[in-house]
């Protein structure tokens, strides 16, 4: 029996007890109303000590199944053919009123499981990992979504770990920051660059969930599209590094752990 069902039983008890006649309709639209649900990122949810990792992964998969992200999350079937934690990237390309950014792309680029860079000016190039992309594209859908799945970086020291990524629509940059991972608040809060954010750091972080057989990270994209101000702020941009790929991005796809 779910919880609106009960709560009618109970009033129309009450309302016997009383005598008194009961709006039936206003009932049921306000228990409606409290089930109702906003889309938040996918997250899983608190658990007692007693309950076990595979609850807690049931729980993830399940938010996953009913997420707008859902279907490009869902959409890596292939096994995964390089080392390091599985990780699924995924969030939306807004403007700072919150609307999607329409035939936006998504850029990613980032160091293997080891912290190697595929890039001639590593010096450790030689030896990263030869089944691992390194980079990619992703287009966002008519919703704003984009999703990457990659696996958490390695640390490139002195650097703590991080995520490249520039946002263009039409060919035309608008963004160039990076993602950080908040299991790495300390690190990254001692970090001079992200420093220079000021307050806006906190837009920079990602939080992993534990998904089904992969990790989870939400990064939200606010960008100037040139409309000025509005609800959201914008994701505070940093310098692209000396590494940005030396090839055309635009040629590789959103999968990093299965080589084309």
């Amino acid at each position: 029996m779910n919880r609106q069902t009960i709560v009618m039983i109970l009033l129309f008890a009450l309302a016997l007890i009383a005598c008194k006649p009961i709006d039936i309709a206003r009932v049921t639209e306000s228990s409606t109303q409290q089930e109702a649900a906003t889309i938040e990122p996918l997250t899983a949810a608190p658990l007692p000590e007693a309950e076990t990792a595979t609850t807690e992964e049931s729980t993830a998969a399940a938010q996953e199944s009913e997420h707008p992200a859902a279907q490009l999350i869902t959409a890596f079937t292939e096994p995964a053919a390089t080392n390091g934690e599985l990780l699924i990237l995924y969030g939306q390309v807004l403007d700072v009123n919150g609307n999607p950014v329409p035939d936006a792309t998504v850029e990613i680029w980032q160091t293997d499981a080891t912290g190697v860079y595929d890039h001639p000016g590593d010096a450790g190039t030689g030896n990263r990992d030869l089944s691992f992309q390194f980079y990619g594209t992703a287009t966002v859908d008519v919703g704003g979504w984009y999703a990457f799945r990659t696996i958490v970086p390695g640390r490139y020291e002195p650097r703590p770990r991080h995520i490249h990524f520039k946002v263009k629509q039409r060919g035309n940059t608008l963004l160039t920051s990076q993602f950080y991972f908040s299991d790495d608040i300390a690190e990254v809060q001692g970090e001079g660059m992200f420093q220079a954010v000021g307050e806006g750091g906190d837009r920079l972080l990602l939080q992993l969930v534990q998904g089904e057989g992969q990790l989870l990270a939400h990064g939200r994209i606010v960008v100037d599209t040139g409309i000025g101000a509005g609800s959201l702020p914008l994701t505070p941009g940093q310098g692209e590094g000396p590494y940005y790929p030396v090839v055309d991005l635009a040629a590789y796809d959103n999968d990093l752990v299965q080589l084309p």
